[in-house]
């Protein structure tokens, strides 16, 4: 597994925090979070995609 660039652990780490400042516990979800941090990473001008390489069986 490649390591993540510093710049994307910051950007994910931020939308962690953020998601748990900005939302009431009681309404947080594991969903809610991967979708905060996936609006962070594209609003930052990553590539959010599926993986579609093939993998040796």
């Amino acid at each position: 597994m490649n390591p993540f660039p510093l710049a994307v652990r910051a950007i994910v780490d931020a939308a962690i925090d953020d998601y748990r400042l900005t939302i009431p516990p009681e309404q947080q979800t594991p969903a809610g979070l991967t979708d905060q941090i996936g609006q962070y990473l594209i609003s930052s001008g990553y590539a959010v995609r599926p993986d579609v390489t093939e993998r040796a069986a």
